[in-house]
């Protein structure tokens, strides 16, 4: 199976026939591919599909997750009505929203400490004493402030783990990126929050209602709130580009934004996706690492039907 396609050359053409994508590249290039052996797409660029490839994907039941839009093209399969009254009754609830939001901290705390300890970088002890505290955290505002006062730490950490390599990092800044670490760290985060949506997508919730990031004007809160445990995963996959395979000189900088440079992205879509096919051993059972963030939407989903009682995420200390 060819696993992901990822579509990030703006004006690319998506067509169909005869069981085949073509794709017309802007230059006059083409390319196809055998759409029975395509598990998703993820369209990162602007890319104009035609009618029968739509009708294509729909009828193969093919997932598209249009990143540059924060939306995805699929059946109506899994979109159940019941779940979804469940998810949106307890968004009011601050009771619940709490208890989900202090499980999807933890784990992630949880997470950056192993990182770091596995990095043997000394600053994880001051996420551990955030994590203590937000055991302690009555409201989503302190529970914030220890999250984010922990993520401070560890991109700290982060930092001293690059430290040796010829790329420079200050702290983290989303929204542009302005140097390659940052711009890296976004391009993971963003492949990331593809995954997650494609899991919630099959489970039937909507993507926009979140328990720990606020739900307002379309924002994808629930995405977000099912990255946190994962984030880790993410930046352990950018640490090891960043000090083996990538240089500075694979980035470049348009006004204030730093890029990865059209002949490099590819490496940094086949590193992710070997990633996510590689397997781990979770709950008595090998599962890639793909499955595994798909079954954190259902780990959520069988709380919000009453299935579990807490719901409990994946986090790197994990078996």
């Amino acid at each position: 199976m060819m696993g992901t396609v990822y579509l990030d050359r703006h004006g690319l053409k998506l067509g169909y026939s005869n069981g085949r994508l073509t794709l017309a590249m802007p230059g006059g290039d083409k390319q196809t591919l055998m759409i029975g052996e395509i598990e998703q797409i993820m369209v990162l660029g602007h890319v104009h599909f035609s009618h029968d490839a739509i009708a294509a994907l729909l009828r193969e039941k093919i997932p598209v997750v249009f990143s540059n839009l924060r939306g995805i093209l699929s059946g109506a399969e899994g979109r159940q009505i019941r779940l979804r009254q469940r998810q949106f009754d307890l968004m009011r609830d601050p009771s619940a929203q709490l208890v989900t939001a202090r499980a999807l901290v933890q784990a992630k705390l949880r997470g950056q400490a192993r990182l770091l300890r596995q990095w043997k970088i000394t600053v994880g002890h001051e996420i551990s004493s955030h994590l203590l505290a937000s055991h302690h955290c009555h409201d989503l505002e302190h529970l914030r402030g220890h999250e984010g006062a922990a993520a401070r730490g560890f991109f700290n950490g982060f930092r001293e783990h690059i430290g040796k390599t010829r790329f420079k990092f200050e702290r983290r800044i989303h929204h542009p990126p302005p140097d390659p670490v940052n711009a890296l760290l976004s391009l993971a985060y963003t492949l990331l929050m593809n995954e997650v949506e494609v899991g919630v997508c099959a489970a039937g919730l909507d993507a926009a209602g979140g328990f720990y990031h606020a739900s307002e004007n379309g924002r994808p809160a629930l995405l977000m709130d099912l990255m946190e445990p994962l984030r880790p995963l993410a930046d352990r996959f950018s640490a090891r580009l960043l000090m083996g395979e990538l240089e500075p000189e694979d980035f470049a900088v348009e006004a204030v934004a730093c890029f990865l440079r059209d002949g490099r992205r590819g490496l940094v879509y086949k590193a992710w996706e070997k990633q996510l096919v590689d397997t781990l051993h979770w709950r008595g059972e090998h599962i890639s690492w793909r499955r595994l963030i798909h079954l954190q939407v259902r780990e959520l989903a069988h709380w919000l039907d009453g299935r579990s009682e807490a719901p409990r995420f994946w986090h790197l200390d994990d078996p």
